[in-house]
C-alpha cells in the first residue's frame, strides 16, 4: 500500500488566502482601468473641437448663412446673430452642458 504524506493544513490555508489576495488585486486593477478608459471616452470631444474649429472658418469667410443649426446625436449646434454678433451655441445632449462662444466677424 502506498503510503499518503500528511499536507500541512496550514499550506492549504495559505494557499487559498494567496489566490484569494491574487484575485483582489487583479478585481481592483480592472475596475481602475475600466474607470479610467470610460472617462476617457466620455470627454473625448475631438470631433466636436474639429467641428467648432470649421464652422468657426466657414462663418468668418461667410461660407455658411446665419443662422445656422446643426443637430448631431450628442451635440446640438447653433449660430446666431444676438446683437450684432454672431455666437455659437453647442449643447451636449448627455449631460445638457451649454457652450457660447462670440465669434470674430
Amino acid at each position: 500500500m502506498v503510503i499518503l504524506k500528511k499536507i500541512r493544513s496550514a499550506t492549504l490555508v495559505e494557499t487559498m488566502v494567496a489566490s484569494v489576495i491574487i484575485v483582489i488585486v487583479f478585481l481592483i486593477a480592472s475596475l481602475s482601468l475600466n474607470n479610467i478608459f470610460r472617462g476617457t471616452i466620455n470627454s473625448d470631444d475631438a470631433t466636436l473641437r474639429n467641428r467648432i474649429n470649421e464652422l468657426t472658418y466657414f462663418v468668418s469667410n461667410e461660407k455658411v448663412k446665419v443662422p445656422f443649426y446643426e443637430d448631431t446625436p450628442l451635440w446640438d449646434i447653433a449660430i446666431e446673430t444676438q446683437e450684432g454678433e454672431n455666437v455659437m451655441e453647442v449643447l451636449n445632449k448627455k449631460n445638457r452642458k451649454e457652450i457660447r462662444i462670440k465669434l470674430a466677424e
